[in-house]
């Protein structure tokens, strides 16, 4: 559509200049030809032009306006509305500041000094503005839902988290809330680890960036062009970013997650969640499960439910590499885990032999 329009602006711009030219000099001296011929041959040249340059422009202010669309649809609304009043403020202290210098000569002096004032005030409007919204908040009051504050949430992957990959199958579920995006920061450590000497670095560098590359295009994870050159390690400019911008930290790392929560930073582990999905289980219950080794103790068999949880089979070692039923004992809650401690479920396995 912009490009449509601004064709037919430059396209009815260039008619309107060929037959000016046409006016402008003695054109059928120089060229000898009939006046008709001579304001038909500038107007088609002027048309022409207009259409291709309408073309060009048109497709450049067309990709502007999108790119100024993807960026309002990434602003929050209360954010807008602040950003507009911050701007009005500094235009009306620059009308009124500019007054004096309507005074200087010459006068292009009062233009310039004049523009430049009115440059800075609406910057330094929308900066005080943008920087201090949490303290302006009042002045738009919105009985806002947590429904409301997850979708508009941003979501920060940190280096660990996009390694680890378990967020793909979140996102895919519809589990993770918010707007989930990757810092460029991000990206230039896992570039970084990708590119190291180290084979398993380079190893982990490469799972991450292969795992951002391949998402489907319905789960595509954005970037957030931001960094900041005064620190150094990721962890503090992840913290930085969650504050000044409110977003939270997806993360594995357990150091991160304490030193965030401190700081009051929204912070969601994958480790945590996936500890609080765990299925429980109560003495009595029974399960299947793969004896995979011997235990510690004598007679000991050590199998693993799908999420990891430890499973130590009592007189199990001669059903390694089986599957069989088994019946849980108890229970075992460690700073590492849990550990789940059972036994063969007899009659099972007589009803199995049978």
């Amino acid at each position: 559509m912009i490009e449509a329009i601004t064709r037919f602006v430059l396209v009815a711009t260039g008619l309107l200049g060929g037959y000016v030219v046409t006016r402008t000099a003695d054109w059928q001296a120089q060229l000898g030809l009939d006046p008709n011929y001579v304001i038909f041959l500038f107007v088609i040249l002027g048309g022409a032009s207009g259409f291709v340059l309408g073309g060009i422009a048109g497709r450049e202010l067309d990709a502007a306006w999108r790119r100024v669309e993807n960026r309002l649809a990434d602003i929050a609304g209360a954010d807008l509305v602040l950003g507009t009043i911050g701007l009005l403020v500094g235009l009306a202290a620059a009308f009124f500041a500019a007054q004096p210098l309507r005074l200087l000569e010459p006068t292009w002096l009062a233009i310039v000094a004049t523009a430049l004032l009115t440059v800075v005030s609406a910057y330094l409007g929308v900066s005080v503005a943008m920087t201090r919204r949490g303290e302006l908040a009042w002045l738009l009051p919105h009985d806002e839902t947590a429904t409301e504050r997850s979708r508009r949430m941003t979501v920060a992957l940190d280096t660990s988290a996009v390694i680890d990959g378990r967020f793909s199958e979140l996102l895919a579920t519809g589990f993770l809330p918010g707007d989930l995006r990757v810092p460029r920061f991000v990206l230039v450590e896992l570039q970084t680890l990708a590119d190291s000497a180290d084979d398993g670095r380079r190893a982990r560098g490469r799972r991450g960036l292969d795992l951002l590359a391949t998402l489907p295009p319905e789960r595509a994870v954005g970037v957030l062009e931001v960094d900041y050159a005064d620190l150094s390690v990721v962890d503090e400019k992840l913290m930085r970013l969650a504050t000044e911008s409110g977003a939270a930290i997806l993360t594995v790392d357990y150091n991160l997650t304490q030193v965030a929560r401190v700081r009051g930073i929204t912070v969601l582990n994958l480790n945590e969640a996936a500890a609080a999905l765990r299925p429980n289980f109560l003495p009595g219950d029974t399960l299947r499960l793969r004896i995979a080794k011997p235990g510690k103790e004598s007679g000991q068999g050590v199998g693993y439910l799908e999420d990891g949880t430890m499973v130590v089979v009592q007189d199990g070692t001669e059903f390694i590499g089986e599957e069989i039923s088994v019946e849980v004992t108890s229970v075992l809650q460690t700073t590492g885990g849990r550990m789940i401690f059972a036994r063969p479920d007899a009659p099972a396995q007589r009803v199995e032999s049978a």
